[in-house]
């Protein structure tokens, strides 16, 4: 009997017929790398339970979801925290916590990670009021910012030309030279900063004229202490006075020599 059953193909029919949804669940992608701490691996394991939860609706995997794009985004994770932002304000009302969005919003801000597009989202929050009172200075700010990418959203773009007509003159000014100042002093190459010496103000050490404190930023600072290093690997000491030179072209020659 059961060999006639095989020849027949009777146990698919009766697996369909019993209600069989097909494959059992393929493993989870990257998970063993996720749990191992890859920032990488977690952003991806949060969208494969992101996918489940829009496909079942089933909420725990939603909470899945976010638990592994926190992980990802606690290390620095730019999409990750691009996955939290976009679950909470684009997903299901009952997903929605603007609160939360703000958190990473903030943080991508504090990175100034513009290529996310999370001026414009920050725009619309400030503009609707979801972040506490309306603030339209602080929303054209953000609209300004967007605009520099040169990705512009239509419904930014729009809010955009609305706040520009309902400010006041001055509101629009303030904001453009806020926004143009921040611009500026996170895409300009930050230059050394140069300490004032002892023989006098705005003498270097050697005793040779200089600008006095040109950028004193902790972006400056570290870009200074990174030259300083690269020069020093560079360059070479020359006799007792402890003075240093770059080496020329003669030197060089005698190198090849």
């Amino acid at each position: 009997m059961f060999r006639l059953c095989l020849a027949l193909g009777v146990f698919p029919l009766l697996a369909e017929a019993a209600g069989d949804a097909g494959p059992s669940p393929a493993p989870v992608p990257a998970y063993h790398e996720a749990m191992a701490g890859d920032a990488e691996a977690q952003e991806r394991v949060g969208r494969y339970y992101l996918d489940l939860y829009v496909k079942s609706g089933i909420r725990l995997h939603f909470d899945d979801a976010l638990g592994w794009f926190r992980k990802s985004a606690r290390q620095g994770s730019f999409v990750a925290m691009g996955d939290i932002i976009r679950a909470r304000l684009d997903g299901k009302r009952e997903d929605r916590d603007v609160a939360e969005a703000n958190e990473w919003l903030q943080r991508l801000h504090e990175r100034a990670r513009v290529e996310t597009g999370y001026a414009g989202r920050l725009a619309l929050l400030h503009a609707s009021g979801e972040l506490g009172a309306v603030d339209k200075p602080r929303a054209y700010f953000f609209c300004l910012l967007q605009r520099m990418t040169g990705l512009v959203p239509s419904e930014v773009g729009k809010l955009q030309a609305q706040l520009k007509a309902e400010l006041k003159p001055d509101q629009v000014a303030q904001a453009e030279k806020d926004a143009y100042d921040w611009w500026e002093d996170r895409n300009k190459p930050a230059r050394p900063v140069v300490v004032t010496g002892g023989k006098g103000e705005g003498n270097s050490d050697d005793g040779t004229k200089n600008e006095g404190l040109i950028d004193t930023s902790k972006k400056a600072q570290e870009l200074a202490a990174k030259n300083r290093q690269e020069n020093e690997r560079r360059i070479k000491p020359l006799g007792k006075e402890g003075k240093y030179i770059l080496p020329g072209v003669d030197d060089l020659e005698k190198r090849k020599k």
